[in-house]
């Protein structure tokens, strides 16, 4: 049904009139993917509820998410760049120089997967006991991290190639390997942890096993001959001025999400500080909300390849179009989302942990979570045109504004200065959604849609 010739593919971003169809063509794979990958994460959540040290072992990993996320910045930074990039010289017509930037994503995804994984490894006992994590907690962050960082240097691959494929309208191939890898981590998650009995160590190896998996098959098809963007020995060569205006669009972007990712470990460090039931509670929220942000997500993914392609074709007028359709899409998902989750949140909850203080203060934060979502969509819009138009600074902006300078001060606030307790991390994320909003649309009015490559 999805299999489109590079033709079709070409022709749905910068020619379909029917653009909310278009849209949901190149978007309905992704989601699909999307909503795989977090049944695994809820799967993955269900096996470790079953566990004697449940709570410790869940809020243990999930401490360690916001960690992992600094260092997978990257990746996303250059992901986002190969896209907006790419993408503008495929609307161009201009084949080469798409290989020649893909190349260089290749180079540095490997290269940067390699040191990632040798400092994520040695320094994860620091950083942990820096976040305050002890006991049990410690224990199972620490096990998580050090087994997963031995997988970044296949993230880093599939990320790439992910970039390279959506950069000319195929969504359908990353999917077809990330459902792949998916199934193969769900199964020896079931495996190690519940028939083995081996723990959060065999929920990290099963993911490790997973994603390595699919690697040759990602290596055969980037250096495939008959590929449209087929890499050759000349591409995998570092010409600085390429590699400089790779890095000027992945720059903001990388530390756009770094600056979210430090910001959500300094957040996790406040949460864990009101003890390990509130921090379990707080990641079975996150996982229901990222449940939701599965097609909101993917319509972002797909916004950046139709504004970078539309304005590599010069079609200006039509990636502004692809912006507005987009949001409404986005938007209308979200609250359709929050109103088929809102009456079995309960039952999800109670799949997910065996604690029934956990499950009373997760249902607490379930509330602000369904609240907000539509801010969700619409902040993942701006981003989403942000990045395919190369204004990743734009990104960088009011991601960094939206944690650092309204969501972490108030939450500090509110717990030094007034008796919220716990809600008012709940009070902050909702006030910080509503101000980065109105900032986002104003930087929106500068974007000019106009060639960055």
């Amino acid at each position: 049904m999805f299999k489109l010739e590079n033709k079709e593919k070409n022709y749905l971003l910068l020619k379909e009139k029917k653009l909310y169809q278009a849209f949901l063509y190149l978007a309905l794979p992704v989601m699909a993917a999307n909503l795989l990958k977090s049944v695994h994460d809820l799967v993955d959540t269900y096996f470790i509820g079953q566990l004697e040290n449940s709570v410790a072992a869940q809020a243990g990993i999930s401490i360690t998410w916001p960690l992992l996320n600094i260092f997978l910045s990257l990746s996303s930074g250059l992901a986002i760049a190969g896209v907006a990039i790419i993408s503008q010289f495929l609307g161009a017509k201009d084949k080469e120089s798409a290989r020649e930037y893909s190349g260089l994503l290749f180079i540095l995804s490997i290269g940067i997967g390699l040191v990632v994984n040798v400092l994520l490894f040695l320094f994860s006992p620091l950083v942990l006991h820096l976040m305050g994590a002890k006991g049990g907690v410690y224990d199972s962050g620490l096990t998580y991290l050090q087994v997963r960082s031995f997988e970044m240097v296949f993230l880093f691959l599939f990320t790439a190639f992910q970039s390279m494929r959506q950069a000319r309208g195929d969504t359908v191939t990353p999917v077809i390997f990330s459902v792949i890898s998916i199934l193969i981590n769900i199964v020896l998650t079931a495996l190690f942890t519940s028939v083995l009995n081996m723990g959060v160590f065999g929920a990290a190896i099963a993911t490790l096993i997973g994603q390595a998996a699919i690697a040759p098959a990602l290596l055969f098809m980037m250096f495939r001959k008959s590929d449209e963007l087929s890499l050759k020995k000349e591409h995998l060569r570092i010409k600085m001025d390429t590699m400089k205006k790779l890095i000027n669009i992945a720059m903001p972007s990388a530390v756009s999400q770094a600056l979210s990712s430090l910001g959500f470990l300094i957040l996790q460090t406040v949460i864990l500080s009101y003890g390990e039931v509130v921090a379990a509670a707080f990641s079975l929220g996150n996982k229901v909300s990222n449940l939701l942000l599965i097609p909101i997500m993917a319509i972002g993914s797909i916004l950046a390849a139709f504004v970078g392609q539309n304005i590599g074709a010069s079609n200006k007028e039509r990636a502004r179009k692809s912006y507005h359709i987009s949001r409404n899409i986005a938007l209308t998902l979200s609250i359709v989302g929050c109103i088929l989750i809102f009456p079995f949140q309960s039952k999800i909850l109670r799949l997910l942990t065996n604690d029934a203080e956990t499950l009373k203060v997760a249902m607490e934060y379930m509330i602000w979570v369904l609240l907000t979502q539509p801010l969700m969509a619409l902040f993942q819009n701006y981003m989403g045109v942000f990045n395919g138009s190369g204004n990743t600074r734009y990104s960088l902006i009011i991601s960094s504004v939206r944690l650092w300078a309204i969501r972490l001060p108030l939450i500090l606030i509110f717990k030094q200065f007034t008796s919220l307790g716990r809600s008012g991390i709940w009070y902050a994320m909702v006030i910080s959604n509503i101000i980065v909003l109105i900032l986002a649309q104003n930087l929106f009015r500068n974007v000019d849609f106009e060639r960055k490559a």
